[in-house]
């Protein structure tokens, strides 16, 4: 990893890193009219071929020498990747050693994240090659991507788009894998792969229209861990993704992303000042409010994988910013903490745990299907070597519905275990929670975040956690503000007392390695809660009762309730296409189903329809609120104003301006209604041909 501190004088100098400045020349594609650039105002700005793009079954596919020339010319950097699961499989990649790591040791590795097709999320790949210990059927590349490009410099990302659009090739890009609705993989796609665009630079004095500050220029690879670790090595705080292995700027930033530090400072699209893409003609371009201004507005907020493959950014840097932590949580009907249902928050301390040398009993584990292999847990030397076991400090909420006997060591005591408090009846929990979201604007005013759960593990059994993220607050600043929400709460019966715990978010202490990730399978629906909801209690309490219903019903509700409106974000937040409604909301709201990978259609189906249903109460509770796409539900209805809002019509117009080819494709993006992929199943996976619709896309000028 290259990084380096750049005095204000030197920017001008420095407008790309050494790895950007290996580009494409004009010259060099005259001899080779596969990967020659297009003319998106040119008179053959159009796609002109078969109605599916062209897949590996195609007579339009290339042939073996064509991938081989355009590796050639790539210098080698083209993979033909196979499925990380096929290793499970009887055939010619069969191997038990590497099966049983993908099962045991890989998801507390990087193996997930280092992998040219892997994704975080594993129902879009459509289920065709999972990672299992005795598999039902064949491995398959299924929605894997065809062909890789390992990008290293600007010019792989040019040779890739120009291949995939002159060839009618599907395109998708990846960076590290995470994302909930399948947008960075695709059946017998071409995928450029951003992971490695790892380069730094610290600027400590930037000038740029009214902002004056300490920016940093981030490459499209950089993860928030590796971000974190800079934020210590310059003693500088930025807004970066909550995950420590998600991509800083790229996908999160093209959807708006959260942070905790977003009511003081933002969302993660507000920070960005300049940007470097490579469009769909291939031409690499400088993104600023002011120059290819349409670009700046459209990828900051109005959709990923779909204007064109961010290289690096500019971003804005603040001095460190102290967190304080305050955590609260409460339970009823439940028979403990941990694993029963009620949860509870700890955090780990620094350094080793060597408290945990029994953690898992002895003998049969075969309660953590498909965790563990049949039989004893010594398969697992790299999760808890003996002796001791290594964690970093953090914050980590204990999930429900999943006892596991002899799974805590001795009393199931943690260093730093808060376990919730109890209370007595369903009432009372209600009135708790209920107290505590009405209270929450006020925390959101004085610039914090608040990151809430309400499960359900049975009739009458819910628990409550959250956290408060108090941001340039004291311990005892904290108090005070908190002060009246635990007043209410001791009066209603609920001896909650706030502990404080200052910059549990610590930048310098302890190095983060971004070890840890493997593919999940939830499926996510999505809803902002206006802050007109708070604006009395009448109308609160129904949007109360919404939410209520939602857990009542089994499904676990997770609140990140923050408020980023223009006046927090700052230039240049107010020339993004982030939903206006998510402007002026005090909740961004999760809830989700699991388990749909490989899922039968009618059972997924059933399971959606009742998704669907609880998301209708809360969209009945917010006639005038949205949802966050990289958060949503990909069937979402009217997604169009309910992930964009008013800005949809506008964000169409840059899409077919700047990609009037269709090259880029993502489910429930700007222009996407075009194309669809056709599954064998039906299911909206990525599993299929990308073909067109007939739909005639909606007019600019009609939606504003």
């Amino acid at each position: 990893m290259l990084w380096r501190v750049l005095p204000l004088a030197a920017l001008a100098a420095a407008t790309n890193f050494n790895w950007e400045k290996v580009q494409l020349e004009r010259n060099a594609t005259d001899f080779y009219a596969d990967v020659a650039f297009g003319d998106a105002s040119g008179p053959n700005a159009t796609y002109a071929g078969p109605k599916c793009k062209v897949g590996p079954s195609d007579a339009a596919w290339p042939t073996g020498t064509e991938w081989d020339r355009f590796n050639a010319t790539l210098g080698g950097a083209l993979i033909k990747p196979v499925p990380p699961g096929a290793v499970c499989y009887p055939g010619e990649h069969y191997n038990l050693a590497k099966c049983t790591y993908l099962l045991t040791g890989a998801g507390f590795s990087r193996f997930y994240l280092d992998d040219p097709v892997s994704t975080l999320t594993a129902w879009p790949e459509g289920g065709s090659c999972p990672v299992a210990w005795n598999p039902a059927g064949k491995c398959t590349q299924g929605g894997y991507p065809a062909y890789v490009v390992n990008a290293s410099t600007v010019r792989h990302i040019q040779l890739a788009v120009n291949f995939a659009r002159n060839r009618n090739l599907r395109l998708v890009i990846k960076n590290a894998g995470h994302d909930f609705g399948g947008r960075n993989t695709g059946a017998g796609a071409l995928s450029i792969w951003t992971h490695f665009l790892k380069e730094f630079e610290y600027i400590p004095q930037y000038a740029v229209g009214p902002y004056r500050g300490r920016v940093a220029r981030v490459s499209a690879g950089i993860e928030a861990w590796e971000l974190y670790n800079y934020m210590g090595i310059y003693n500088m705080t930025m807004v970066v993704p909550g995950g420590d292995t998600v991509g800083a700027y790229g996908g999160w930033t093209a959807g708006g992303g959260h942070n905790f530090l977003s009511s003081s400072y933002g969302n993660g699209a507000d920070q960005v000042l300049e940007f470097k893409v490579v469009t769909a003609d291939g031409k690499y371009r400088t993104v600023t409010p002011h120059q290819n201004a349409d670009l700046f507005f459209a990828m900051l907020g109005g959709g990923g994988s779909t204007y064109g493959v961010l290289t690096s950014a500019i971003v804005k840097a603040y001095p460190l910013t102290p967190v304080t932590n305050v955590d609260l949580s409460f339970s009823v009907g439940s028979t403990g903490f941990g694993f029963g249902g009620a949860g509870g928050n700890f955090s780990f301390p620094p350094g080793n745990a060597s408290g945990f040398p029994g953690f898992f009993p002895p003998g049969n584990a075969s309660g953590f299907p498909p965790f563990l292999p049949p039989g004893n847990a010594s398969g697992f030397p790299p999760f808890f070597p003996s002796g001791n076991a290594s964690f970093p400090p953090g914050n980590f909420s204990l999930p429900r519905n999943g006892s596991f006997p002899g799974f805590l060591p001795g009393n199931g005591t943690f260093p730093g275990f808060t376990p919730p408090l109890t209370v007595n009846s369903t009432a009372l929990f209600w009135e708790g929670v209920r107290q505590y979201q009405y209270f929450s604007p006020v925390v959101l005013d004085a610039g914090g975040t608040l990151y809430s759960n309400i499960r359900t593990s049975g009739p009458g059994a819910f628990s409550f956690t959250t956290t408060i993220k108090l941001v340039n607050k004291n311990a005892a600043e904290s108090v005070a503000l908190l002060a009246p929400l635990f007043a209410k709460l001791n009066a209603l019966g609920i001896a909650a007392t706030p502990a404080p715990v200052q910059n549990p978010d610590t930048f310098t202490a302890v190095a983060r390695t971004g070890v840890g990730g493997s593919p999940g399978n939830l499926y996510f629906g999505s809803r902002f809660f206006p802050r007109a909801n708070w604006a009395n209690e009448t109308i609160y309490n129904a949007t109360f009762a919404a939410i209520r219903g939602v857990v009542e019903a089994g499904y676990a509700f997770h609140g990140v309730e923050h408020h980023a409106p223009p006046a927090v974000a700052g230039y240049p937040g107010n020339m993004t296409a982030i939903n206006p409604t998510w402007r002026a909301s005090v909740m961004h709201s999760d809830i989700y189903d699991g388990g749909f990978r490989g899922m039968e259609p009618a059972v997924f189906w059933d399971g959606h329809k009742k998704l669907r249903a609880v998301m209708d109460i809360l969209k009945r509770a917010t006639p005038t609120g949205g949802a966050y796409y990289n958060e949503g539900d990909v069937l979402e209805p009217d997604w169009q104003t309910t992930f964009f809002g008013s800005y949809y019509g506008r964000l169409v117009g840059v899409k077919r301006a700047r990609d009037p080819w269709g090259l880029f494709w993502a489910p429930t993006m700007p222009g996407s209604e075009s194309w669809a992929v056709v599954t064998p199943d039906g299911l909206p996976t990525q599993d299929g041909p990308l073909c067109q619709t007939g739909y005639k896309e909606v007019d600019p000028d009609e939606t504003g």
